[in-house]
């Protein structure tokens, strides 16, 4: 009977498990079929990404790679997120379903994902979180984007899971309430803008660790000031709605009892404080509020003074138009002062007197017009004034000094016209002065008497000194100015008085300014604009016209006094032709741009006193031609830029002396005539140069046809260039010719072979075989093997003699301090020997009794011997008696190995130090055929 019974089960038994399996084949089934050609992924293997957006996908596809670690599924049309979506895909980390239609997550949706940091799933209008239990397995997330998608309700353990958030962004939603009491720390919480009406703690709870609560643009009504107090949050925003006094009250008072340290009210709409608005946070006011864009016309006199405990505060963005004497009179403590875009028109003396700690104070964009040292009088602490954007004419008009301990003042696009000699009197602290966009100003005057002794940057950039006297600012430790596109016609300098008085110099910058030949040099006194700054480092001269009155030569020597000058612009200066001796003195000059000029032809010697070169930028000028000997003295050169120029036929002795040196290198946009004379260029840019703009580096119409409008670098010398026709014939006679010789040289071989030897070694010695390798292509350029008893000498002589004159070797290994670790120490020993360019022993008595000293150097010896390249030194630091001598050394001095002896004597250093720097910047091949000496 039991039988019976369970039959009819057994008869359904098929038909319940294809009702179970089926939506799972579906869906199997759909996935593996909805990527039609018009929808594949871009998959990036190097960074194991996948880019799946705006793809019309309705669905995850199942047909990635499984080892993506970014898939990007945004502005698709997914609306489902299955426990199995993810299940072949556990190494992703960043996941972006931003713009589809999600409306259903299950729970385990995530869970394979374990390595997950960012989830971006905004602006999915009708999504729906599950219950609980979402990001269970999500221990590594980060930031969770989740706005604009209308989500209502967010389940409590959301960030259970993950004990550190970095930021998780709810804006644009419409949460009524929020409870996220099952939290570790979320650095960041981002509520704005959603309709949250009551901070209660039935509706606002976030038991978060946090830095940042951002709550703007909520209709809040009410607020407990426990729910405040219990937030264990940094700093707390709020505004952007019209917020009613109680809200506000009840704000500061949960805030006494907090850890709030910064308060931002911004766009509340108040328009004037009353007298006991912060009174809730008498003697507990956060360090830091910000108090913006509230539209404030007024401030009330004593409105600030229950904020003792300020530090920052943060006024602008209002519509402030005076400031009352006593406003700020209580705030003893306020450091930064911020009453930038107002509507401030004049300011009161001693308005700020009682801010003595004040550092930073800005009053930006406001429409003052007069600046008097009075109005800043007692600010002893103050070290940066902002003026920027304001209608200030007159700067101390009754010429009172200052009082200020003044680092940086700020003066930029104001009404200026003139500044005179006293009108910084007293700030002989001030480092920086922004002059820049006084449109006006013709006169300024920095003499003696200004006494700005500490003045290190001046600003003058969009200023216009057409009527002043010659610029001559007197300013001893002036090490920056800007004077970039100057409205003159004319700029007032003059060479030999202009920078006379200003020689400490570093950073000069006159771009776009009207200079000329003029300003530059003077042919009857032979003096240039830049005599005397043997400090300047950075020099820009782009945009202006040198060529304008003397079209036919770049005067010489302008530059000869700049010994210390490293970068040098003269970009679009409109200069055709360039005196030989126009970079004399630029001897330590790393990057020259004369792009952007009309250059025809360069003299061959142009770049010869830039050894130190490595940045030559020549772009858009109109050279047709490269001497042979252009680049003889630039052995530094690494990037070189030709584009756009009228280059049809390149010289290969014109870049051998950068070829071993060049990195990058440009010559787009030019009329290349490629042809089998080029062979040797395309097989030296298929080496290790970097080919800039590739696609625009094309093969003129005068190319070979096949070449032609076609790129350069598609060049393939051995499809094109077939066999010399002359060469094909000759090599036939030329073998049997050979053939007979060396039948005749054969039956007298040994004759011939003992002579030619015996001559080869009397009259023209033997040709060393060197190592065709370089210091680059070891791991390390040198090792120096050395007894911890002669660290002193290896410290105090050979490190400062190798770091002068051999610069280039920068991975050193000196002695057993700067072995690799985690090796065993004869292991160690052998890799640094077997990876090194060099190895330099140094013997001495005591080293030679040490057994591990004998150890390493009987290791170099045995490398020796294997590499068959003699890439050992050894340097004896004393005298030894013949029978202290090693048996080692013995066998190393026997084979006629390189070694040297350092002398007490100070003249045979330089004699050492030279021949020490010759053994180790080459390699040489042992040759055992010729008998030792």
């Amino acid at each position: 009977m039991a039988f019976i019974r369970q039959a009819p089960f057994l008869r359904c038994l098929p038909l319940v498990l294809l009702c179970i399996l089926t939506p799972t084949l579906i869906q199997t089934i759909h996935q593996d079929a909805m990527l039609t050609s018009s929808m594949k992924c871009h998959y990036d293997a190097e960074q194991k990404e996948a880019d799946c957006s705006d793809r019309g996908l309705d669905s995850i596809p199942q047909n990635l790679p499984d080892d993506i670690e970014e898939l990007d599924l945004k502005f698709n049309k997914i609306t489902f997120i299955l426990s199995s979506s993810f299940m072949r895909y556990p190494l992703i980390q960043v996941l972006d379903f931003s713009s589809n239609d999600i409306r259903m997550i299950e729970s385990a949706s995530f869970y394979p994902l374990k390595e997950l940091n960012r989830l971006d799933l905004p602006f999915n209008h009708n999504l729906v979180f599950p219950a609980t239990d979402l990001f269970r397995w999500s221990r590594n997330l980060s930031i969770l984007k989740l706005y604009g998608s209308n989500l209502k309700l967010l389940p409590n353990d959301t960030l259970k899971w993950s004990p550190s958030v970095e930021s998780i962004y709810l804006r644009f939603n419409k949460l009524t309430f929020v409870n996220m009491s099952l939290c570790g720390r979320a650095k960041k919480i981002s509520l704005a803008y959603n309709k949250i009406e009551h901070l209660t703690a039935e509706s606002f709870i976030i038991g978060c660790q946090s830095d940042y609560i951002d709550l703007t643009g909520n209709p809040i009504k009410s607020v407990d000031p426990n729910v405040i107090a219990s937030l264990r949050v940094r700093s707390l925003v709020l505004g952007e709605y019209p917020l009613t006094l109680e809200v506000l009250k009840d704000t500061f008072i949960g805030i006494c009892r907090s850890e709030i340290v910064e308060l931002t009210i911004n766009g509340a709409n108040f328009t004037v404080l009353p007298r006991d608005f912060f009174s809730p946070l008498r003697n507990c006011s956060p360090p830091v509020l910000k108090f913006t864009g509230n539209n404030l016309q007024s401030l009330s006199q004593n409105v600030f003074s229950n904020l003792t405990r300020l530090v920052e505060l943060d006024l602008s963005h209002n519509e402030i138009q005076a400031l009352s004497p006593y406003v700020f009179s209580n705030l003893t403590r306020l450091v930064e002062l911020d009453l930038s875009f107002n509507e401030i028109q004049s300011l009161s003396p001693y308005v700020f007197s009682n801010l003595t700690r004040l550092v930073e104070l800005d009053l930006s964009q406001n429409k003052i017009i007069t600046v008097e040292p009075v109005f800043y009088q007692g600010m002893r602490g103050l070290k940066v004034l902002n003026l920027n954007f304001n209608q200030i004419k007159y700067i101390n008009p009754n010429t009172d000094e200052w009082t200020l301990d003044l680092n940086e003042l700020y003066l930029r696009s104001n009404s200026l016209t003139e500044i005179s000699e006293f009108a910084f009197f007293g700030l002989r602290n001030l480092t920086l002065l922004d002059l820049s966009f006084n449109k006006d100003l013709i006169v300024l005057n920095i003499t003696s008497s200004s006494k700005l002794t500490g003045i290190q940057t001046i600003a003058l950039n969009f200023c216009n000194f057409c009527d002043m006297d010659i610029f001559q600012p007197v300013a001893p430790n002036l090490t920056t100015l800007f004077m970039n596109n100057m409205i003159a016609e004319m700029i007032m300098m003059a060479p030999g008085i202009t920078f006379e008085d200003s020689q400490g110099l570093e950073n000069l910058e006159i771009r776009n300014s009207g200079l000329s030949n003029f300003n530059i040099w003077d042919e009857i006194l032979n003096t240039s604009l830049f005599d005397g700054l043997s400090n300047l480092i950075t020099l820009d001269l782009s945009q202006n016209y040198f060529d304008f009155y003397f079209p036919d030569d770049f005067p010489a020597r302008i530059f000869k006094q700049l010994s210390a000058l490293q970068n040098l612009s003269l970009e679009a200066c409109h200069i055709s032709c360039l005196h030989p001796l126009a970079f004399t003195g630029l001897e330590s000059l790393r990057v020259l741009n004369l792009s952007g000029n009309v250059i025809q032809q360069l003299n061959f010697d142009i770049f010869k006193m830039l050894d130190q070169v490595t940045i030559i930028d020549l772009h858009d000028n109109l050279l047709a031609y490269l001497d042979e000997q252009l680049f003889s003295n630039n052995p530094r050169l690494t990037t070189l830029l030709l584009s756009n120029n009228k280059l049809t036929l390149l010289n290969q002795k014109t870049f051998e002396p950068i070829e071993s040196s060049l990195l990058s290198f440009d010559l787009s946009l030019n009329p290349i005539d490629c042809n089998c004379d080029l062979r040797w260029f395309r097989d030296w840019m298929s080496g290790h140069i970097d080919v800039i703009d590739k696609n625009r580096t094309i093969c003129s119409s005068a190319s070979l046809q096949p070449l032609r409008e076609k790129p350069l670098l598609d060049f393939d010398p051995n499809k094109l260039c077939g066999l010399n026709i002359g060469l094909v014939v000759m090599t036939p006679l030329a073998g049997i010719f050979l053939g007979v010789i060396v039948a005749i040289f054969y039956h007298n071989r040994l004759q011939l072979k003992y002579k030619l030897f015996l001559l080869k070694l009397m009259v023209i010695g033997y040709k060393e075989m060197r190592d065709a390798r370089d210091h680059n292509d070891y791991e390390f350029d040198l090792n120096i093997i050395f007894y911890e008893d002669d660290e002193e000498w290896v410290r105090q002589q050979l490190q400062p003699a190798l770091e002068e004159r051999l610069p280039q070797f920068q991975r050193n290994v000196f002695g057993d301090q700067d072995l690799i670790l985690g090796m065993h120490y004869l292991d160690a020993v052998d890799y640094v020997v077997s990876h090194s360019y060099k190895t330099l022993i140094l013997l001495s008595r005591a080293a030679v009794h040490d057994r591990w000293f004998m150890l390493k150097l009987r290791t170099a010896m045995d490398h020796v011997s294997d590499t068959q390249t003699e890439f050992v030194v050894v340097v004896f630091l004393e005298d030894f008696p013949d029978e202290d001598i090693p048996f080692l050394a013995r066998l190393y001095l026997s084979d006629g190995r390189p070694y040297q002896h350092w002398t007490e004597d100070v003249g045979g250093h330089v004699f050492f130090w030279n021949a020490l720097v010759k053994n180790l910047t080459i390699n040489l091949r042992t040759n055992d055929f010729i008998p030792n000496e």
